[in-house]
């Protein structure tokens, strides 16, 4: 499957609208580890993995969530196709309700604000010619490379509270400027930090808005998102938001997600910065 984050891009600098679409859509991340993997006979088609269970899908085994793993179950399923989808149409069709389940399982709305992306798992060519049917929705958190980073310990209930900001979005792009926004570390040098309220825009399914409604839309809310987030107004920090084009619109990404981007890279957290200056 394939992760999808194609965006448009715009920005508000504290008060003065700035907005322009991407020059063209952006290309999505790499592709992680699918259905495509080579697993035992049967394994996912007669004894699937149950939710919370977590997987090495490198290996197509069933781990302890407290070992190094790169994908965690949240929901089993079967796919209804009458012969096996391309890659492309698989993902469309997957991803969303997959998203869904994520969703719910992770107890908050604001994923597209952190490295959290749905991940499914379906059969490859092989595994469907003997019958196999299998769906796995899983999550994953993912790297600078988009990729599914190994990790240890269980993501149910992972957005409650403040746990959100252990999985927070930061970008060494531009944000506003860039239109493949590439993750960094937040407490390495970076430029954008994704803050929680991910503003929903449309259902899965459903037509996507025109660029000029979701920016409306994001021109009006992302500023008090932010400012929030800072605890105040600085002059050092503008605000931006990411836009879903049509391909992430299909594989339901239908949010728009502010974001908070410094004048120059920073090393720790804008959260909380108030009116103050950018650290040192």
């Amino acid at each position: 499957m394939r992760i999808a984050w194609g965006l448009a891009v715009c920005a508000v600098l504290l008060g003065i609208t700035a907005c322009e679409p991407a020059a063209s859509p952006p290309a999505p991340p790499a592709t992680a580890p699918s259905g495509r993997v080579t697993v035992p006979a049967n394994m996912y088609g007669e004894n699937p993995p149950k939710p919370g269970q977590c997987l090495d899908t490198g290996n197509a085994i069933v781990v302890d969530c407290a070992d190094p793993h790169d994908a965690e179950v949240v929901n089993t399923g079967k796919l209804t196709a009458t012969s096996m989808p391309d890659e492309a149409t698989a993902a469309t069709l997957t991803i969303p309700p997959c998203r869904e389940k994520l969703a719910e399982y992770l107890g908050g709305p604001d994923m597209d604000a952190t490295n959290l992306v749905a991940m499914p798992l379906w059969p490859n060519q092989e595994q469907w010619a003997k019958g196999e049917r299998w769906l796995l929705c899983t999550v994953a958190e993912v790297g600078a490379d988009e990729r599914p980073a190994k990790r240890t310990g269980s993501l149910e209930g992972a957005l409650q509270g403040n746990e959100l900001f252990r999985y927070q979005t930061c970008s060494v792009s531009s944000p506003s400027r860039e239109a493949k926004l590439r993750r960094g570390p937040c407490d390495g040098p970076h430029l954008g930090e994704a803050v929680p309220g991910v503003i929903n825009v449309g259902k899965p399914g459903g037509s996507i808005p025109g660029n000029d409604t979701m920016n409306r839309t994001a021109s009006t809310r992302c500023p008090a998102l932010v400012k929030k987030y800072l605890g105040g107004d600085s002059k050092e920090v503008s605000v931006a938001w990411r836009l879903p084009n049509a391909e992430s619109w299909a594989r339901g990404y239908t949010n728009v997600v502010c974001f908070a981007e410094a004048a120059r890279p920073v090393k720790v957290r804008l959260r909380n910065l108030g009116q103050g200056a950018l650290p040192s």
